[in-house]
């Protein structure tokens, strides 16, 4: 069942069931109204006769003359007036024998006695006793009186034409129900129509981005909750054919990555092989044996740097979830000083630190590795003698050496794997390209973006900067 039909038979049945409810309460309450109505009336004629049979009757002495005095009352009250063709008398006889004789004094009626008689009555007013009779599938109201002297009045209320006007009035009901609900249903169908046509033209374009039509979009007409849906929707699409390009990106910076990376094997592995084979098919003095030894050894070691940061290149590049507890700066400070000790006597540089008692969500062991990246750079841009600082504040750690500086052209692509602004240089000092491309990623993890400003000639200053989202977390 479609959606369009699935809301247009809710909200019939939500709109039918309303008018319905309304409908009885308002029948309900009619039908009392017009029950209390007539029952009033008819006790306000029996109220009426009784008020005024009451003084006339007491004035009359002897039970025979009771009798016919009230025979001759009904009789000329009966007279142009059908209100009293409902109303009955009776009049119980106490005979000489004790027993009790009934004597019907005025009925116009098919009622007897007995039937009248028998009725559950219940008290309505002060005198007077109200039952509920139903006779050849008739309603009636029956009001009762028992006055003086032994005599039984009472006055018949026919409730019929209340239960008609209910009927009638339930009729119309009906069929106002029935145009409303025709109405209702033709409003319904054209507005769902028009409003649901977008969700229709989105699953077209869903259907076609599914099938790799990724540059499908929809337009975006209206500020409702569609609407949103439509933006929401364009989004996705957007973001997926992000990471498909992303994807087709990647595949490619993979390639291009296993290139580079054979390129730089290759040079060690071909260094290492010429000074073996000499050793091997060459008496060498000893001195030269020992510096081919240490050409290889030292080549040896740049390999097993360079599998080691491919394999942190690797690992992290597959998404794992990282901890970030908070950490004082002072101990990432340490930590990387204790680290990059050789390097820095190696080329006489001396590591200054500042810190104010900040703090940071990180990863110790990976922020260590980007401070060691970051001052190893720093020291390899750097003459002999000078010195790198390492400051912290406001939400800010920042490298600073004063050495040859960055190109403007080359900041964004330092960043690459593989990538030297001098090659010769960087090989020579044992670098492969790969100390900022993991220090790139390893900040993408901890939400810090890495701001490079530099002068050629002058020196660079590298600044991590942590989202303040992050620090509040």
């Amino acid at each position: 069942m479609k959606l369009r039909t699935k809301i247009l038979l809710i909200s019939c049945l939500a709109v039918l069931t309303a008018i319905l409810f309304s409908e009885v309460m308002i029948l309900g309450t009619t039908a009392r109204n017009l029950k209390n109505e007539t029952e009033l009336k008819g006790y306000q004629n029996f109220y009426e006769l009784i008020n005024e049979m009451n003084p006339a009757l007491s004035d009359v002495n002897g039970h025979e003359m009771k009798k016919t005095w009230m025979e001759y009352f009904f009789k000329t009250r009966k007279q142009g007036n059908e209100r009293y063709d409902y109303t009955i008398c009776f009049y119980q006889d106490v005979q000489n024998d004790g027993e009790t004789k009934t004597v019907e004094i005025y009925n116009h009626t098919e009622l007897t006695w007995d039937d009248l008689s028998k009725l559950d009555y219940g008290t309505y007013n002060a005198g007077f006793a109200k039952s509920e009779m139903i006779r050849e599938g008739h309603s009636y109201t029956v009001f009762a009186y028992e006055g003086p002297s032994g005599f039984f009045i009472y006055q018949i209320v026919d409730m019929d034409g209340v239960f008609l006007k209910i009927k009638q009035l339930a009729l119309y009901m009906a069929i106002l129900t029935a145009g409303v609900l025709t109405v209702t249903i033709g409003i319904l169908y054209f507005l769902l129509k028009r409003m649901l046509w977008p969700l229709q033209e989105l699953n077209e374009t869903t259907k076609k981005l599914a099938e790799g039509a990724y540059d499908q979009r929809v337009p975006v007409r209206r500020k409702d909750e569609i609407g949103e849906l439509e933006e929401s929707f364009n989004k996705m699409a957007e973001a997926i054919q992000k990471s498909r390009d992303q994807l087709e990106t990647s595949e490619k910076q993979k390639t291009l990555f296993m290139g580079n990376l054979t390129h730089e094997l290759k040079t060690p592995m071909t260094a290492i092989s010429g000074y073996a084979q000499t050793l091997l098919t060459v008496r060498l003095d000893p001195e030269d044996e020992t510096e081919a030894l240490h050409y290889i050894y030292e080549e040896c070691m740049r390999l097993e740097r360079l599998s080691k940061k491919m394999m942190k290149l690797l690992e992290l590049d597959q998404d794992l979830e990282i901890v970030l507890k908070d950490t004082p700066v002072r101990v990432l400070f340490e930590a990387s000083e204790k680290a990059c000790t050789t390097i820095l006597r190696e080329k006489d540089i001396r590591l200054e630190w500042n810190e104010n008692g900040e703090h940071y969500p990180m990863d110790l062991d990976l922020m260590t590795d980007v401070m060691i990246n970051l001052i190893d750079n720093a020291a390899k841009a750097s003459q002999s003698g000078s010195r790198i600082l390492l400051k912290s504040y406001e939400q800010c750690i920042e490298v600073q050496d004063f050495g040859r500086g960055i190109p403007e052209e080359e900041k964004e692509k330092i960043l690459e794997p593989f990538y030297m602004i001098d090659k010769s240089r960087s090989r020579k000092n044992g670098g492969a390209g790969l100390g900022l491309a993991l220090t790139s990623i390893i900040l993408k993890y901890h939400h810090v973006d890495l701001k490079i400003e530099s002068t050629v000639g002058e020196g660079t200053r590298m600044i991590l900067q942590f989202d303040y989202k992050t620090l509040n977390t």
